[in-house]
C-alpha cells in the first residue's frame, strides 16, 4: 500500500491538496471577519472541497473513467465524512495552544494542522474508490 504513495500521481495530489489546503486556511480567516471560529472552520471545509473535486479530478485522477456523479458522490462522501475530524481537530487544538504556545496566531496554525490530517487516507479512498484510476 505504501508504494501509492511514492508515485507521480501522489505529488500531484500533494500540489492539489496543498492548494486546497490554502483556500481552506485562507478562506477561514477571511470567514472570521463574520462568523465565529467554529462557524468559519466548517464553511471553508465545504469551500475547499469544491475546488479540491475539481482540481483532482482533473489534475490527479484526469483518466477515471468513471461517471461524474458517481465520482462526485464518493468524493463528497469521503470529505463529508472528514468534516468532523477536521473541525473537532481544529477547535480542541485552538482552544489549547494558548496553553502550548503563545502566540497570536493559534487558531490559524490549529487549523492547519486540522486541515493536514486526513491527507493521506484521503488519497488511498480517491484512488480506490472516488476516481477509481
Amino acid at each position: 500500500m505504501i508504494r501509492h504513495f511514492f508515485t507521480p500521481q501522489f505529488l500531484a495530489f500533494l500540489v492539489v491538496g496543498t492548494t486546497a489546503a490554502f483556500i481552506n486556511w485562507s478562506s477561514r480567516i477571511l470567514f472570521s471577519v463574520w462568523l465565529t471560529y467554529p462557524v468559519a472552520v466548517f464553511f471553508a471545509y465545504l469551500l475547499a472541497l469544491a475546488c479540491a473535486f475539481m482540481l483532482n479530478k482533473y489534475y490527479v485522477f484526469p483518466k477515471s473513467d468513471r461517471p461524474l456523479n458517481k465520482q462526485m458522490r464518493d468524493f463528497f462522501l469521503t470529505n463529508i465524512a472528514f468534516l468532523p475530524v477536521v473541525w473537532t481537530a481544529a477547535i480542541m487544538l485552538a482552544e489549547s495552544m494558548p496553553h502550548i504556545l503563545v502566540t497570536p496566531y493559534n487558531e490559524e496554525i490549529a487549523h492547519a494542522i486540522a486541515i493536514a490530517i486526513p491527507m493521506f487516507a484521503t488519497f488511498l479512498i480517491y484512488k480506490f474508490i472516488a476516481f477509481r484510476v
